[in-house]
């Protein structure tokens, strides 16, 4: 009977690890299992949230054949018993598995008010391209200055420019760029009329309007929540011990601390102590590596913590302008950056290199996808352990 593995979510962290895994291991049975036919470019949800055209990507158009690929939503998992739950077009099935691999990423928001919208997820941006009509809205209010909002208020700005664009940001505004990014940031919306409210406190927030602690208010037509994202609850509500944002804790492994044939790639994968952030920037490199920590499992070959380091962020600010954040490898910001029409090359050059990367995976006999590891992650105290056989912990 061959081993059968249970990939969840048909992301960047999904699709990558099925393709490599099958490769690597002919006999094995892969079932990947996603809530759409169509793979979710999620990269470019602030480029279509402004009604920008989509190009549309069948999931089976880029996983290889050999891998039995399921539409349905996973209602419940059971790792004590090796069961998952999935509601079908065709009715509930249930699936067995000998090793599962959780990818299903972050599709929420943190709400802070009942009519706020979001293009966290690819129904909430559904939701607000439906609800809302651009040339009707007069203030759009932006919570939040991370990459989500930066990228969103100034795509927005330069396609509607009648429109009066607020983000507000209860911290640093770009806190995670250097002194000089923050500069060009900030220099760049203001010659795009975008107000930035930074170091406020939030008081409350009630429809159409938003109270700061120092007794000030703004008005908006439209709030849009970019302050973080959140991880489907229901790894939560199966049993697997996880962090505020519903992310389970894995070992050096990516393991479940609870269950080793559970593995966890992408948003889902709490990785302590790390600097790893949400992305398909540590995505695509998690996903790989269980593929590869997987197959030597199942070859019983000796396994090796998982390592990655950063080497940059990179920020679109509209179609011709973008920002390219050199950084150290643990995410920390260098004072060094690539702006103007080149930063906003490599930035699409990065976005369309995830696909290709998905792509080559699928049709190459080899593995195509690498990425930089070194001591990013392995300065801590948690990664100086010496490589272990298959059975050991």
């Amino acid at each position: 009977m061959k081993t059968k593995v249970l990939i969840l979510g048909a992301g960047y962290a999904g699709i990558l690890c099925a393709n490599r895994l099958q490769k690597q291991n002919k006999n094995l049975e892969v079932v990947l299992i996603s809530n759409s036919e169509y793979f979710q470019e999620r990269i470019r949800f602030h480029e279509l949230a402004t009604r920008r055209k989509e190009k549309k990507i069948k999931v089976q158009d880029l996983i290889r054949k050999k891998i039995q690929f399921t539409i349905g939503q996973v209602t419940k998992i059971s790792p004590n018993s090796n069961e998952v739950k999935v509601q079908s077009n065709i009715g509930p099935i249930v699936y067995h598995y000998d090793y599962l691999v959780i990818c299903l990423g972050s599709q929420n928001s943190k709400t802070k008010i009942d009519n706020e919208n979001s293009i966290q997820s690819n129904e909430s941006l559904e939701t607000f391209l439906k609800s809302t009509v651009p040339e009707n809205i007069d203030h759009l209010c932006i919570l939040g200055g991370g990459l989500t909002g930066i990228e969103f208020a100034s795509e927005w700005k330069e396609k509607y420019p009648k429109t009066k664009v607020t983000i507000v940001d209860q911290n640093y505004f770009a806190k995670s760029f250097s002194n000089v990014g923050k500069v060009y940031i900030k220099n760049k919306f203001e010659s795009l009329g975008i107000r930035v409210i930074e170091s406020k406190v939030i008081k409350n927030i009630e429809k159409n309007k938003i109270h700061f602690q120092d007794k000030t208010e703004i008005d908006y037509d439209i709030l849009l929540n970019c302050t973080g994202f959140q991880v489907n609850d229901i790894l939560k509500k199966s049993g697997f011990i996880t962090n505020e944002s519903n992310q389970i804790y894995v070992d050096p492994f990516l393991r479940s601390k609870q269950y080793q044939n559970v593995y966890v790639a992408g948003d889902a994968a709490k990785l302590e102590p790390s600097h790893l952030r949400m992305g398909c920037v540590t995505a695509l490199p998690m996903g790989a590596y269980v593929a590869d920590t997987m197959s030597d499992v199942l070859h019983n070959r000796n396994l090796s913590p998982f390592e990655f380091h950063f080497f940059g962020r990179c920020v679109s600010l509209g179609r011709n302008d973008g920002l390219i954040q050199w950084t150290n490898f643990d995410d920390s910001p260098k004072e060094k950056i690539i702006k103007g029409k080149l930063g906003a090359l490599i930035k699409e050059s990065v976005n369309r290199f995830t696909l290709i990367a998905l792509r080559m995976e699928k049709h190459l006999p080899f593995r195509f996808y690498f990425w930089p590891k070194g001591n990013g992650l392995s300065n801590t105290n948690a990664f100086q352990k010496p490589m272990i056989q298959r059975g050991e912990s």
